[in-house]
């Protein structure tokens, strides 16, 4: 076990917390470890300081004045309106900044439509030089009949 993990488990080994497989991991790590047992030592310093104190005791009334306080507080409410007024005026803000686009800029460009048929596909890609197609398939697929 390393220093880190035992340190995390000192407290609750000295309180008696641990299952036992952890409680003797921690036991094994404190037979080697001179750092992690002086800080349990600290620990049961510590301890016996705080057994050695008084108990704190409360002023008269104390508790009284403490429910008094709770039931004097009033309730918290869900208020509807400040919430429609923050989201109404997101929405300005969006409808705003939408329309001052579309005056700046016009309307978005339609996008290009694909080419749906076969031979527009072919032009296309003859346009493009991706592609070889003699003049005779064109004008069969375009339906021009010119015999030579």
């Amino acid at each position: 076990m390393k220093c880190k993990k035992a340190r995390w488990r000192l407290s609750a080994y000295q309180d008696g917390e641990l299952a036992p497989a952890p409680a003797r991991e921690v036991e094994m790590h404190l037979q080697h470890c001179a750092a992690c047992r002086s800080e349990l030592e600290a620990l049961d310093g510590l301890l016996g300081n705080l057994r050695h104190l008084a108990m704190p005791v409360a002023a008269p009334g104390f508790s009284v004045r403490v429910m008094a306080g709770l039931q004097a507080r009033p309730r918290a409410r869900f208020r509807l309106l400040p919430q429609l007024a923050y989201t109404l005026a997101l929405l300005v803000i969006f409808v705003s900044g939408f329309l001052l686009e579309m005056s700046a800029n016009g309307p978005p460009a339609a996008p290009v439509q694909p080419a749906t048929t076969f031979s527009a596909v072919l032009a296309e890609s003859l346009d493009l030089g991706l592609l070889t197609v003699h003049d005779s398939t064109m004008e069969l697929l375009n339906g021009d009949d010119h015999e030579n």
